[in-house]
Protein backbone atom coordinates (compact mmCIF):
# COMPACT_ATOMS: atom_id res chain seq x y z
CA UNK A 1 0.00 0.00 0.00
CA UNK A 2 1.11 3.57 -0.63
CA UNK A 3 1.09 5.98 2.25
CA UNK A 4 1.17 9.72 1.94
CA UNK A 5 4.29 11.41 3.27
CA UNK A 6 3.71 13.24 6.53
CA UNK A 7 5.52 16.52 7.20
CA UNK A 8 7.94 16.58 10.11
CA UNK A 9 6.13 17.45 13.35
CA UNK A 10 8.09 18.42 16.41
CA UNK A 11 5.47 19.61 18.94
CA UNK A 12 3.73 16.76 20.78
CA UNK A 13 0.30 18.44 20.91
CA UNK A 14 0.46 19.21 17.20
CA UNK A 15 1.50 15.60 16.58
CA UNK A 16 -1.49 14.29 18.53
CA UNK A 17 -3.87 16.56 16.61
CA UNK A 18 -2.39 15.34 13.33
CA UNK A 19 -2.89 11.76 14.51
CA UNK A 20 -6.56 12.40 15.28
CA UNK A 21 -7.01 13.89 11.81
CA UNK A 22 -5.27 10.92 10.23
CA UNK A 23 -7.47 8.59 12.24
CA UNK A 24 -10.70 10.31 11.23
CA UNK A 25 -9.82 10.56 7.56
CA UNK A 26 -8.83 6.92 7.12
CA UNK A 27 -11.49 4.93 5.30
CA UNK A 28 -9.50 1.71 4.95
CA UNK A 29 -8.82 -1.04 7.45
CA UNK A 30 -7.45 -0.10 10.90
CA UNK A 31 -4.06 -1.54 9.94
CA UNK A 32 -3.74 1.14 7.23
CA UNK A 33 -4.48 3.89 9.75
CA UNK A 34 -1.94 2.35 12.12
CA UNK A 35 0.66 2.43 9.38
CA UNK A 36 -0.10 6.10 8.78
CA UNK A 37 0.21 6.87 12.49
CA UNK A 38 3.48 4.97 12.52
CA UNK A 39 4.82 7.42 9.94
CA UNK A 40 3.92 10.29 12.26
CA UNK A 41 5.86 8.70 15.10
CA UNK A 42 8.93 7.64 13.13
CA UNK A 43 9.14 10.86 11.08
CA UNK A 44 12.65 12.22 11.34
CA UNK A 45 13.95 9.23 13.31
CA UNK A 46 15.93 6.34 11.93
CA UNK A 47 13.93 3.81 13.91
CA UNK A 48 11.12 1.31 13.79
CA UNK A 49 7.70 1.04 15.39
CA UNK A 50 5.61 -1.94 16.48
CA UNK A 51 2.07 -2.02 17.88
CA UNK A 52 0.60 -4.88 19.90
CA UNK A 53 -2.97 -5.58 20.94
CA UNK A 54 -4.05 -6.10 24.55
CA UNK A 55 -3.55 -9.88 24.24
CA UNK A 56 0.12 -9.30 23.38
CA UNK A 57 -0.20 -10.22 19.71
CA UNK A 58 1.63 -8.08 17.16
CA UNK A 59 -0.66 -5.97 14.99
CA UNK A 60 1.91 -3.86 13.19
CA UNK A 61 5.67 -4.08 12.92
CA UNK A 62 8.66 -4.65 10.66
CA UNK A 63 8.27 -7.33 7.99
CA UNK A 64 8.53 -10.84 9.41
CA UNK A 65 8.57 -9.73 13.04
CA UNK A 66 5.18 -11.29 13.85
CA UNK A 67 6.50 -14.79 13.17
CA UNK A 68 9.45 -14.28 15.51
CA UNK A 69 7.92 -12.24 18.31
CA UNK A 70 6.25 -14.19 21.14
CA UNK A 71 2.88 -13.13 22.57
CA UNK A 72 3.77 -11.45 25.86
CA UNK A 73 2.41 -8.98 28.41
CA UNK A 74 4.33 -5.90 27.30
CA UNK A 75 2.89 -3.74 30.08
CA UNK A 76 4.69 -5.56 32.89
CA UNK A 77 7.96 -6.19 31.05
CA UNK A 78 10.97 -4.26 32.29
CA UNK A 79 13.29 -2.44 29.88
CA UNK A 80 16.20 -4.96 29.93
CA UNK A 81 13.91 -7.92 29.26
CA UNK A 82 12.10 -6.05 26.47
CA UNK A 83 15.46 -5.32 24.86
CA UNK A 84 16.42 -8.99 25.05
CA UNK A 85 13.12 -10.17 23.56
CA UNK A 86 13.31 -7.72 20.67
CA UNK A 87 16.96 -8.58 20.08
CA UNK A 88 16.16 -12.31 20.04
CA UNK A 89 13.44 -11.60 17.48
CA UNK A 90 16.06 -9.92 15.29
CA UNK A 91 14.47 -6.48 15.43
CA UNK A 92 17.08 -4.46 17.33
CA UNK A 93 20.53 -5.07 18.71
CA UNK A 94 20.67 -6.12 22.34
CA UNK A 95 22.24 -2.89 23.58
CA UNK A 96 19.69 -0.58 21.90
CA UNK A 97 17.04 0.75 24.32
CA UNK A 98 13.38 1.13 23.35
CA UNK A 99 10.25 2.80 24.68
CA UNK A 100 6.98 0.99 25.36
CA UNK A 101 3.91 3.14 25.98
CA UNK A 102 0.56 1.56 26.97
CA UNK A 103 -2.43 2.66 24.89
CA UNK A 104 -5.41 3.14 27.20
CA UNK A 105 -9.01 4.29 26.73
CA UNK A 106 -11.68 4.75 29.37
CA UNK A 107 -12.61 1.11 28.75
CA UNK A 108 -9.11 0.01 29.74
CA UNK A 109 -5.85 -1.20 28.26
CA UNK A 110 -5.97 -1.69 24.47
CA UNK A 111 -2.36 -2.41 23.52
CA UNK A 112 1.23 -1.19 23.57
CA UNK A 113 3.24 1.08 21.28
CA UNK A 114 6.89 0.00 21.04
CA UNK A 115 9.50 2.16 19.31
CA UNK A 116 13.26 2.12 19.08
CA UNK A 117 16.09 2.63 19.19
CA UNK A 118 15.66 5.43 21.71
CA UNK A 119 16.34 8.89 20.28
CA UNK A 120 15.72 12.40 21.68
CA UNK A 121 12.01 13.19 21.75
CA UNK A 122 10.90 9.64 20.90
CA UNK A 123 9.19 9.05 24.25
CA UNK A 124 7.25 12.33 24.00
CA UNK A 125 6.10 11.48 20.47
CA UNK A 126 5.04 8.00 21.56
CA UNK A 127 3.03 9.35 24.50
CA UNK A 128 1.34 11.91 22.23
CA UNK A 129 0.19 9.14 19.91
CA UNK A 130 -0.88 6.68 22.60
CA UNK A 131 -4.50 7.88 22.95
CA UNK A 132 -5.31 8.07 19.21
CA UNK A 133 -3.71 4.65 18.89
CA UNK A 134 -5.77 3.33 21.81
CA UNK A 135 -9.02 4.28 20.06
CA UNK A 136 -7.84 2.67 16.86
CA UNK A 137 -6.74 -0.49 18.68
CA UNK A 138 -10.15 -0.69 20.36
CA UNK A 139 -11.76 -0.61 16.93
CA UNK A 140 -9.37 -3.26 15.64
CA UNK A 141 -10.07 -5.52 18.61
CA UNK A 142 -13.81 -5.11 18.06
CA UNK A 143 -13.43 -5.87 14.35
CA UNK A 144 -11.37 -8.99 15.08
CA UNK A 145 -13.87 -10.12 17.70
CA UNK A 146 -16.76 -9.80 15.26
CA UNK A 147 -14.82 -11.60 12.52
CA UNK A 148 -13.97 -14.46 14.87
CA UNK A 149 -17.57 -14.71 16.04
CA UNK A 150 -18.82 -14.86 12.46
CA UNK A 151 -16.29 -17.57 11.67
CA UNK A 152 -17.34 -19.48 14.76
CA UNK A 153 -21.02 -19.19 13.92
CA UNK A 154 -20.38 -21.06 10.65
CA UNK A 155 -20.49 -24.29 12.61
CA UNK A 156 -24.27 -24.62 12.68
CA UNK A 157 -25.26 -23.28 9.29
CA UNK A 158 -24.78 -24.11 5.66
CA UNK A 159 -26.43 -23.03 2.41
CA UNK A 160 -28.36 -25.38 0.21
CA UNK A 161 -26.18 -27.03 -2.47
CA UNK A 162 -28.08 -25.48 -5.35
CA UNK A 163 -27.81 -21.96 -4.05
CA UNK A 164 -24.98 -19.44 -3.97
CA UNK A 165 -23.56 -18.17 -0.71
CA UNK A 166 -25.31 -14.84 -1.15
CA UNK A 167 -28.75 -16.19 -1.96
CA UNK A 168 -28.65 -19.65 -0.35
CA UNK A 169 -31.32 -20.66 2.10
CA UNK A 170 -30.06 -20.95 5.66
CA UNK A 171 -30.14 -24.60 6.71
CA UNK A 172 -29.53 -25.37 10.37
CA UNK A 173 -27.99 -28.61 11.54
CA UNK A 174 -30.36 -29.80 14.24
CA UNK A 175 -33.42 -27.86 13.11
CA UNK A 176 -35.56 -31.00 13.39
CA UNK A 177 -33.78 -32.29 16.49
CA UNK A 178 -32.73 -30.44 19.62
CA UNK A 179 -33.48 -27.03 18.11
CA UNK A 180 -36.98 -27.99 17.00
CA UNK A 181 -38.78 -26.21 19.86
CA UNK A 182 -36.82 -22.95 19.62
CA UNK A 183 -37.24 -22.88 15.82
CA UNK A 184 -40.99 -23.33 16.29
CA UNK A 185 -40.94 -20.29 18.57
CA UNK A 186 -39.04 -18.34 15.92
CA UNK A 187 -41.72 -19.18 13.37
CA UNK A 188 -44.36 -17.72 15.70
CA UNK A 189 -42.68 -14.34 16.19
CA UNK A 190 -40.43 -13.78 13.17
CA UNK A 191 -43.13 -11.95 11.21
CA UNK A 192 -43.81 -9.51 14.07
CA UNK A 193 -41.85 -6.35 14.92
CA UNK A 194 -41.44 -6.98 18.65
CA UNK A 195 -37.91 -6.98 20.10
CA UNK A 196 -36.54 -10.45 20.79
CA UNK A 197 -34.03 -11.61 23.40
CA UNK A 198 -31.95 -14.75 22.83
CA UNK A 199 -30.61 -16.38 25.98
CA UNK A 200 -27.89 -18.97 25.67
CA UNK A 201 -24.41 -20.00 26.71
CA UNK A 202 -21.30 -18.90 24.85
CA UNK A 203 -20.84 -20.84 21.63
CA UNK A 204 -24.42 -22.15 21.47
CA UNK A 205 -25.26 -20.32 18.22
CA UNK A 206 -27.05 -17.11 19.21
CA UNK A 207 -25.96 -15.20 16.10
CA UNK A 208 -27.17 -17.99 13.85
CA UNK A 209 -30.59 -17.89 15.52
CA UNK A 210 -30.70 -14.12 14.99
CA UNK A 211 -29.96 -14.64 11.29
CA UNK A 212 -32.74 -17.23 11.11
CA UNK A 213 -35.16 -14.73 12.67
CA UNK A 214 -34.14 -12.15 10.08
CA UNK A 215 -34.50 -14.60 7.19
CA UNK A 216 -37.98 -15.68 8.28
CA UNK A 217 -39.17 -12.08 8.74
CA UNK A 218 -40.63 -9.56 6.25
CA UNK A 219 -37.30 -7.71 6.61
CA UNK A 220 -35.32 -10.48 4.93
CA UNK A 221 -34.44 -8.24 1.96
CA UNK A 222 -33.06 -5.54 4.28
CA UNK A 223 -29.72 -5.54 6.09
CA UNK A 224 -28.89 -7.49 9.21
CA UNK A 225 -26.22 -5.71 11.25
CA UNK A 226 -24.40 -7.38 14.14
CA UNK A 227 -22.92 -5.31 16.96
CA UNK A 228 -20.88 -6.88 19.75
CA UNK A 229 -21.75 -4.60 22.67
CA UNK A 230 -18.93 -6.01 24.78
CA UNK A 231 -16.27 -5.07 22.22
CA UNK A 232 -17.11 -1.35 22.00
CA UNK A 233 -15.14 0.99 24.30
CA UNK A 234 -17.48 2.85 26.68
CA UNK A 235 -16.58 6.25 25.22
CA UNK A 236 -17.46 5.12 21.70
CA UNK A 237 -20.80 3.38 22.37
CA UNK A 238 -23.02 6.36 21.45
CA UNK A 239 -20.98 7.12 18.35
CA UNK A 240 -21.09 3.49 17.21
CA UNK A 241 -24.81 3.00 17.82
CA UNK A 242 -26.22 6.37 16.84
CA UNK A 243 -23.46 7.99 14.76
CA UNK A 244 -21.87 11.41 15.16
CA UNK A 245 -21.66 14.77 13.42
CA UNK A 246 -18.45 16.27 12.19
CA UNK A 247 -16.66 18.21 14.93
CA UNK A 248 -18.76 16.71 17.73
CA UNK A 249 -15.64 15.55 19.59
CA UNK A 250 -11.89 15.43 19.14
CA UNK A 251 -11.13 13.33 16.10
CA UNK A 252 -14.65 13.55 14.60
CA UNK A 253 -13.43 14.98 11.31
CA UNK A 254 -16.32 13.54 9.30
CA UNK A 255 -19.99 12.70 9.81
CA UNK A 256 -20.61 9.03 10.53
CA UNK A 257 -23.81 7.01 10.41
CA UNK A 258 -24.35 4.72 13.38
CA UNK A 259 -25.49 1.12 13.41
CA UNK A 260 -29.16 2.05 13.79
CA UNK A 261 -29.11 4.06 10.58
CA UNK A 262 -27.18 1.34 8.77
CA UNK A 263 -29.75 -1.26 9.83
CA UNK A 264 -32.72 0.86 8.71
CA UNK A 265 -35.34 -1.41 7.13
CA UNK A 266 -33.67 -4.51 8.53
CA UNK A 267 -32.55 -6.16 11.76
CA UNK A 268 -30.05 -4.91 14.33
CA UNK A 269 -28.50 -7.77 16.32
CA UNK A 270 -27.12 -6.52 19.64
CA UNK A 271 -24.90 -9.35 20.81
CA UNK A 272 -23.83 -9.46 24.47
CA UNK A 273 -26.40 -6.82 25.43
CA UNK A 274 -25.51 -7.39 29.09
CA UNK A 275 -22.16 -5.65 28.50
CA UNK A 276 -23.77 -2.37 27.42
CA UNK A 277 -23.02 0.51 29.85
CA UNK A 278 -25.98 1.77 31.90
CA UNK A 279 -25.90 5.22 30.27
CA UNK A 280 -26.17 3.68 26.82
CA UNK A 281 -29.02 1.44 28.03
CA UNK A 282 -31.10 4.57 28.71
CA UNK A 283 -30.66 5.81 25.15
CA UNK A 284 -31.30 2.36 23.71
CA UNK A 285 -34.58 2.21 25.65
CA UNK A 286 -35.70 5.46 24.06
CA UNK A 287 -35.07 4.10 20.57
CA UNK A 288 -37.00 0.95 21.43
CA UNK A 289 -39.93 3.01 22.69
CA UNK A 290 -40.31 5.60 19.94
CA UNK A 291 -37.71 4.78 17.29
CA UNK A 292 -36.02 8.19 17.65
CA UNK A 293 -32.43 9.18 18.36
CA UNK A 294 -29.86 11.93 17.73
CA UNK A 295 -26.35 11.58 16.49
CA UNK A 296 -23.62 12.60 18.91
CA UNK A 297 -23.23 16.37 18.53
CA UNK A 298 -26.38 16.61 16.41
CA UNK A 299 -29.62 18.52 16.95
CA UNK A 300 -31.83 16.74 14.44
CA UNK A 301 -34.04 13.96 15.74
CA UNK A 302 -33.76 10.95 13.46
CA UNK A 303 -35.80 7.79 13.09
CA UNK A 304 -34.88 4.28 12.07
CA UNK A 305 -37.18 1.39 11.19
CA UNK A 306 -35.20 -1.36 12.90
CA UNK A 307 -36.14 -4.69 14.44
CA UNK A 308 -34.02 -5.33 17.55
CA UNK A 309 -32.76 -8.81 18.34
CA UNK A 310 -30.56 -8.92 21.45
CA UNK A 311 -28.59 -11.79 22.92
CA UNK A 312 -26.65 -12.55 26.07
CA UNK A 313 -25.10 -15.41 28.01
CA UNK A 314 -25.51 -13.52 31.28
CA UNK A 315 -28.22 -13.79 33.94
CA UNK A 316 -29.99 -10.49 33.26
CA UNK A 317 -32.61 -10.75 36.06
CA UNK A 318 -29.77 -11.05 38.58
CA UNK A 319 -28.00 -8.11 36.96
CA UNK A 320 -31.22 -6.10 37.28
CA UNK A 321 -31.41 -6.90 41.00
CA UNK A 322 -27.75 -5.91 41.40
CA UNK A 323 -28.29 -2.62 39.57
CA UNK A 324 -26.02 -3.58 36.66
CA UNK A 325 -28.81 -3.73 34.07
CA UNK A 326 -31.85 -1.50 33.79
CA UNK A 327 -35.10 -3.15 34.75
CA UNK A 328 -37.15 -1.14 32.23
CA UNK A 329 -34.88 -2.26 29.39
CA UNK A 330 -35.09 -5.87 30.58
CA UNK A 331 -38.89 -5.77 30.55
CA UNK A 332 -38.87 -4.19 27.11
CA UNK A 333 -36.54 -6.84 25.66
CA UNK A 334 -37.98 -9.88 27.41
CA UNK A 335 -41.44 -9.76 25.83
CA UNK A 336 -40.65 -13.04 24.09
CA UNK A 337 -37.34 -14.54 25.25
CA UNK A 338 -35.87 -17.40 23.24
CA UNK A 339 -33.73 -19.88 25.18
CA UNK A 340 -31.12 -21.62 23.04
CA UNK A 341 -30.29 -24.99 24.60
CA UNK A 342 -26.63 -25.87 25.18
CA UNK A 343 -25.14 -28.79 23.26
CA UNK A 344 -25.17 -31.10 26.29
CA UNK A 345 -28.99 -30.85 26.29
CA UNK A 346 -29.31 -31.89 22.64
CA UNK A 347 -26.79 -34.65 22.19
CA UNK A 348 -29.06 -36.19 19.57
CA UNK A 349 -27.75 -33.52 17.19
CA UNK A 350 -24.13 -34.40 17.92
CA UNK A 351 -23.65 -37.07 15.18
CA UNK A 352 -24.89 -34.73 12.43
CA UNK A 353 -22.84 -31.85 13.78
CA UNK A 354 -19.69 -33.97 14.07
CA UNK A 355 -20.08 -35.22 10.48
CA UNK A 356 -20.67 -31.68 9.26
CA UNK A 357 -17.57 -30.33 11.00
CA UNK A 358 -15.42 -33.26 9.93
CA UNK A 359 -16.37 -32.70 6.29
CA UNK A 360 -15.84 -28.97 6.69
CA UNK A 361 -12.41 -29.44 8.29
CA UNK A 362 -11.38 -32.06 5.75
CA UNK A 363 -12.22 -29.69 2.92
CA UNK A 364 -10.20 -26.87 4.46
CA UNK A 365 -7.21 -29.10 5.19
CA UNK A 366 -7.28 -30.92 1.84
CA UNK A 367 -8.45 -34.27 3.24
CA UNK A 368 -11.79 -35.58 2.00
CA UNK A 369 -13.79 -38.50 3.29
CA UNK A 370 -12.80 -38.42 6.96
CA UNK A 371 -15.89 -39.03 9.10
CA UNK A 372 -16.51 -39.89 12.77
CA UNK A 373 -17.10 -43.53 13.66
CA UNK A 374 -19.72 -44.79 16.10
CA UNK A 375 -16.97 -45.03 18.72
CA UNK A 376 -16.02 -41.41 18.00
CA UNK A 377 -19.62 -40.33 18.52
CA UNK A 378 -19.80 -42.15 21.86
CA UNK A 379 -16.58 -40.50 22.95
CA UNK A 380 -17.88 -37.06 21.96
CA UNK A 381 -21.18 -37.72 23.74
CA UNK A 382 -19.34 -38.50 26.98
CA UNK A 383 -17.97 -34.94 27.15
CA UNK A 384 -20.09 -32.11 28.60
CA UNK A 385 -19.05 -29.40 26.05
CA UNK A 386 -18.80 -26.25 28.19
CA UNK A 387 -17.91 -24.33 25.00
CA UNK A 388 -20.91 -25.81 23.18
CA UNK A 389 -20.98 -26.12 19.40
CA UNK A 390 -18.06 -23.74 18.91
CA UNK A 391 -15.90 -26.01 21.05
CA UNK A 392 -17.14 -29.08 19.17
CA UNK A 393 -16.13 -27.52 15.85
CA UNK A 394 -12.64 -26.77 17.18
CA UNK A 395 -12.20 -30.25 18.68
CA UNK A 396 -13.32 -32.03 15.50
CA UNK A 397 -11.03 -29.93 13.32
CA UNK A 398 -8.13 -30.58 15.71
CA UNK A 399 -8.93 -34.31 15.65
CA UNK A 400 -8.90 -34.35 11.84
CA UNK A 401 -5.55 -32.58 11.83
CA UNK A 402 -4.00 -34.85 14.47
CA UNK A 403 -5.34 -37.90 12.66
CA UNK A 404 -3.67 -36.76 9.42
CA UNK A 405 -6.96 -36.95 7.56
CA UNK A 406 -7.21 -40.72 8.07
CA UNK A 407 -9.26 -40.71 11.26
CA UNK A 408 -10.34 -38.49 14.12
CA UNK A 409 -7.75 -38.53 16.90
CA UNK A 410 -10.20 -37.48 19.58
CA UNK A 411 -8.12 -38.64 22.54
CA UNK A 412 -5.40 -36.15 21.65
CA UNK A 413 -7.88 -33.48 20.56
CA UNK A 414 -9.77 -33.57 23.83
CA UNK A 415 -6.48 -33.72 25.75
CA UNK A 416 -7.82 -36.14 28.34
CA UNK A 417 -5.73 -39.20 27.62
CA UNK A 418 -7.32 -42.32 26.19
CA UNK A 419 -10.79 -41.37 27.47
CA UNK A 420 -11.25 -44.93 28.78
CA UNK A 421 -13.52 -44.80 31.83
CA UNK A 422 -11.38 -44.88 34.93
CA UNK A 423 -12.10 -47.25 37.75
CA UNK A 424 -13.60 -45.77 40.86
CA UNK A 425 -10.79 -44.59 43.14
CA UNK A 426 -10.26 -46.91 46.06
CA UNK A 427 -11.27 -45.15 49.21
CA UNK A 428 -8.60 -45.06 51.89
CA UNK A 429 -9.34 -46.82 55.16
CA UNK A 430 -11.67 -44.63 57.12
CA UNK A 431 -11.24 -43.92 60.75
CA UNK A 432 -14.26 -43.23 62.88
CA UNK A 433 -13.49 -39.50 62.63
CA UNK A 434 -11.68 -38.55 59.38
CA UNK A 435 -8.99 -35.92 59.46
CA UNK A 436 -9.74 -32.44 58.11
CA UNK A 437 -7.65 -33.16 55.00
CA UNK A 438 -9.47 -36.45 54.38
CA UNK A 439 -12.82 -34.70 54.73
CA UNK A 440 -11.80 -32.01 52.22
CA UNK A 441 -10.54 -34.61 49.74
CA UNK A 442 -13.80 -36.54 50.07
CA UNK A 443 -15.88 -33.40 49.54
CA UNK A 444 -13.91 -32.36 46.46
CA UNK A 445 -14.02 -35.85 44.94
CA UNK A 446 -17.76 -36.14 45.60
CA UNK A 447 -18.34 -32.80 43.85
CA UNK A 448 -16.15 -33.80 40.89
CA UNK A 449 -17.90 -37.14 40.62
CA UNK A 450 -21.29 -35.45 40.62
CA UNK A 451 -20.25 -32.90 37.96
CA UNK A 452 -18.29 -35.48 35.94
CA UNK A 453 -15.06 -33.55 36.34
CA UNK A 454 -16.42 -30.11 35.53
CA UNK A 455 -14.82 -27.46 37.74
CA UNK A 456 -16.01 -24.05 36.52
CA UNK A 457 -19.30 -22.61 35.33
CA UNK A 458 -22.90 -23.17 36.32
CA UNK A 459 -23.30 -26.54 37.99
CA UNK A 460 -19.53 -27.01 38.30
CA UNK A 461 -17.72 -28.39 41.33
CA UNK A 462 -16.57 -24.92 42.43
CA UNK A 463 -20.17 -23.69 42.49
CA UNK A 464 -21.34 -26.76 44.44
CA UNK A 465 -18.58 -26.25 47.01
CA UNK A 466 -19.12 -22.45 47.11
CA UNK A 467 -15.45 -21.65 46.44
CA UNK A 468 -13.59 -19.75 43.76
CA UNK A 469 -12.51 -22.06 40.89
CA UNK A 470 -8.88 -20.93 41.33
CA UNK A 471 -9.03 -21.84 45.03
CA UNK A 472 -10.49 -25.24 44.20
CA UNK A 473 -7.78 -25.95 41.63
CA UNK A 474 -5.10 -24.98 44.19
CA UNK A 475 -6.53 -27.42 46.76
CA UNK A 476 -6.75 -30.16 44.14
CA UNK A 477 -3.08 -29.68 43.34
CA UNK A 478 -2.24 -29.73 47.04
CA UNK A 479 -4.16 -32.98 47.60
CA UNK A 480 -3.08 -34.57 44.30
CA UNK A 481 -6.64 -34.88 42.96
CA UNK A 482 -6.78 -35.57 39.20
CA UNK A 483 -10.06 -34.20 37.79
CA UNK A 484 -9.75 -36.28 34.59
CA UNK A 485 -10.55 -39.45 36.56
CA UNK A 486 -14.09 -38.23 36.97
CA UNK A 487 -14.86 -37.31 33.36
CA UNK A 488 -16.57 -40.60 32.67
CA UNK A 489 -17.09 -41.64 36.25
Amino acid sequence: MTLAHTPTIQDSSTLELAAWRQLGSTKAAPALALAQLRLLLAEGAAGSVAVTLADGSLLLGPDGLAARLPRLDWRTMDTPRRARVLADAGWLQAHQPTVAVPCVTEAGYQGTLIAGPLTPGLLDRAKALSRPLAVLLARETAAQSQAQARAGEGWLARTTPNSGAESGVLEIVGITGGLRDVVAQVERVAATAIPLLILGETGAGKELLARLIHERSPRRDGPIVRVNCGAIPAELVDSELFGHERGSFTGAVATRRGWFERADGGTLFLDEIGELPLAAQVRLLRVLQDGQFERVGGQETRTADVRIVAATHRDLPTMVRDGRFRGDLWYRLSVFPLRLPPLRERLGDLPALARHFAAQAGGRLGWSGVQPTDADIRELAAYDWPGNVRELAAVVERAVLLGHGQRLDLAAALAVGSRIPAAEPVAPPQRHTPTLEQAQVQQIEDALRHTRGRIEGAGGAAERLAVNPHTLRARMRKFGIDWTRFRLG
